[in-house]
């Protein structure tokens, strides 16, 4: 397979998968200062875009920003 093909995403169930935009890495305090992604800041939540979602999933659509936790999620790289 080549690199410019894509497989097709289906999520399962009550999982979504979201897209983090990144912007939202850095960011800059109310002084100016740049804060940098890896700072971490203790249950600070994250912003996301909603790219796929399971069938029983009905609170969400895709292409909705959803808030969740940074903790409760699973990294994957697609």
């Amino acid at each position: 397979m080549s690199d410019d093909q894509k497989l097709p995403i289906k999520m399962l169930n009550d999982r979504l998968l979201v897209k983090i935009p990144t912007s939202e890495g850095e960011r800059r305090s109310g002084g100016g200062i740049l804060i940098p992604a890896t700072a971490q800041v203790a249950k600070r939540l994250v912003w996301a875009e909603v790219v796929a979602l399971g069938q029983s999933v009905r609170a969400a659509e895709v292409g909705d920003r959803v808030l969740f936790s940074p903790d409760d999620r699973y990294e994957v790289e697609v």
